[in-house]
């Protein structure tokens, strides 16, 4: 494992102002792109000044989602202080940059995002780190500050994106390019983080979608092995992975696309023991009637049956966790790996199969069901009614992927409809969830919440996602990149490593599709117009079928 990967800073200055109060003068300065460092006979500097009780503060954005540190270059002090109070707070929305800890779920959690510190005449130092756009500076004792510059210390992984997929839909490429983009700024420390200001974990089951986005599009990066690795080597055999049993089981699942994608059978055959111990263990736990015992190994198991958030509790969590067993244990045997335990996986399916029949209430287990291959005739109408409501970030690939087998010719309307409706609010990156409901009545996230309209941050998210604890930047939302590039683009990997392929693009209303898309031997570039035949490149070494 190399958890020393080598990170990308940059330096972002504001690009504009979102509010000031109290005694600021000069604020615009902060806006001039100029060496941000201590100078010993500035003029041109921003101003806080405290002179009564209330605190005078300034609110800057970023333009865009970063995760990093606020760099402040403080020149002078008054009153011959040679340190100054300041409180900062750190905003994934303007309206979390303007609360209060404890004010409607605004937290510290998993990163310090508010919280006051002494700073140093002539100093230029950086404070925090957190996923951020915006970042209120607050004087909290009586003097004046005057600040050269603050910036934003941007904090990215040294990575390259290889691939990308193109369409003569805007809006469409703008959804695809925000979910790479959410995906790629959880690439820290060497693995991937579920969130970049909450929360900072490896979670095997959030890890889906972040190993499709990232496999598609940048390769078998070291990322992934890393954080398979971590969450193997910090879990105990026969210990379930983050405490839930389905994230044992999704861990399974990361394992096998990885191998999808590099071909690696060295590093699958260091993991077959474990892999092995997983589905011996859930085989274990599972009676012949599908029914299920997760504790039947003698340790806890938290959330037994999960899938979701919003399943949990419902119906659905028990027959979308089945059909998570049955669908990885299908796609082992499918891929057909050396060492791997058939038999138990045999097993799994003959206990669970009957759960392809099972009635569902809500949109991701439907989809999940009928990629299990348990279709009948209301599966799309199910999926496509009310369009969006009903979708979740988290299980996005799923969604648009049983759209799309059940022939749906509206699933890219209603990514549109769904992603886009974040991207109406001035969201950057994608969040750990959403509602197409929300938007009735809210406000945009890149603006101060005005009398009488509602705060989406604030007044919306629930579970573990309640008000302005929600997350902003989550990984697990990317699911529709990799759905894009099998279902739009129509690329399948038939043989592990991209050694045989097929590719039939689906253009339905667009009028063109560009991709490359980067394999073990090099990039195969697709190009396909309406009416016209697909102009395919494949590198040597991978064959068309």
């Amino acid at each position: 494992m190399n958890f020393t990967s080598t990170e990308l800073q940059t330096i972002l200055f504001p690009t504009r102002i979102v509010k000031t109060f109290g005694c600021v003068t000069d604020a615009e300065v902060l806006l001039k792109q100029r060496a941000p460092i201590v100078s010993l006979s500035e003029t041109m500097t921003a101003k806080l000044t405290k002179n009564d009780a209330q605190n005078p503060y300034v609110v800057l954005d970023f333009g865009r989602e970063i995760h990093g540190s606020a760099r402040l270059v403080v020149e002078r002090i008054s009153e011959k202080k040679r340190q100054v109070q300041l409180r900062l707070s750190f905003g994934e929305s303007v309206s979390e940059a303007l609360s209060h800890l404890g004010e409607k779920g605004a937290c510290n959690d998993h990163s310090a995002r508010d919280f006051e510190i002494s700073v140093p005449l002539l100093s230029n130092v950086d404070y925090g780190c957190s996923g951020f756009r915006f970042l209120c500076v607050e004087l909290l004792e009586e003097c004046t500050v005057n600040f050269r510059a603050i910036t934003a210390v941007s904090k990215t992984a040294n990575v390259e994106q290889k691939g990308y997929l193109r369409t003569s839909d805007e809006l469409f490429n703008k959804v695809l390019d925000t979910a790479v983009y959410t995906c790629y700024l959880n690439m820290q420390q060497g693995v991937i983080w579920d969130g970049i200001k909450r929360d900072r974990l490896v979670w095997a089951g959030d890890l889906n979608s972040e190993i499709l986005t990232l496999g598609y599009l940048y390769g078998p990066v070291e990322h992934i092995r890393n954080s398979l690795d971590f969450l193997r080597d910090g879990t105990p055999e026969h210990v379930w992975m983050n405490n839930i049993p389905s994230y044992s089981v999704w861990w399974v699942l990361g394992h096998l696309n990885y191998y999808l994608f590099s071909g690696d059978k060295e590093y699958l055959a260091q993991n077959m023991d474990r892999i092995n111990s997983i589905i011996k263990d859930v085989d274990f736990c599972v009676n012949a009637g599908g029914g299920a015992d997760f504790e039947r190994t003698g340790v806890r198991a938290h959330m037994p049956y999960y899938l979701d958030w919003p399943t949990r509790g419902t119906p659905d969590a028990e027959v979308g966790t089945m059909l998570l067993i049955y669908l990885v244990s299908k796609c082992a045997l499918e891929l057909n790996v050396e060492g791997f335990d058939a038999e138990s996986a045999k097993s799994l399916m003959k206990k669970t199969e009957h759960y392809l029949a099972s009635p569902c209430v809500m949109k991701q287990t439907l989809a999940l069901r009928a990629l299990c291959g348990g279709f009948d005739g209301s599966v799309l109408p199910f999926l496509e009614k009310g369009g969006a409501k009903g979708f979740s970030t988290f299980m996005s690939y799923f969604l648009f992927k049983g759209l799309s087998f059940a022939g749906s010719q509206n699933a890219k309307q209603i990514a549109n409809e769904y992603y886009g409706g974040m991207l109406s609010r001035g969201a950057t990156t994608f969040w750990e969830d959403f509602d197409v409901d929300w938007l009735e009545g809210s406000g945009r996230i890149d603006e101060e919440p005005r009398e009488g309209e509602l705060d989406l941050h604030a007044d919306f998210g629930k579970y573990c996602y309640l008000g302005r604890r929600h997350s902003f930047c989550h990984g697990w939302s990317s699911g529709v990149v990799a759905w894009a590039i099998e279902d739009v683009l129509g690329l399948r990997i038939r043989e592990a490593g991209y050694r045989k392929v097929s590719i039939a693009p689906n253009l339905s209303e667009l009028d063109w599709i560009d991709a490359k898309i980067p394999t073990p031997y090099g990039i195969i570039s697709v190009c396909a117009s309406r009416g016209e035949e697909p102009k395919i490149s494949l590198p040597d070494g991978i064959e068309l079928v």
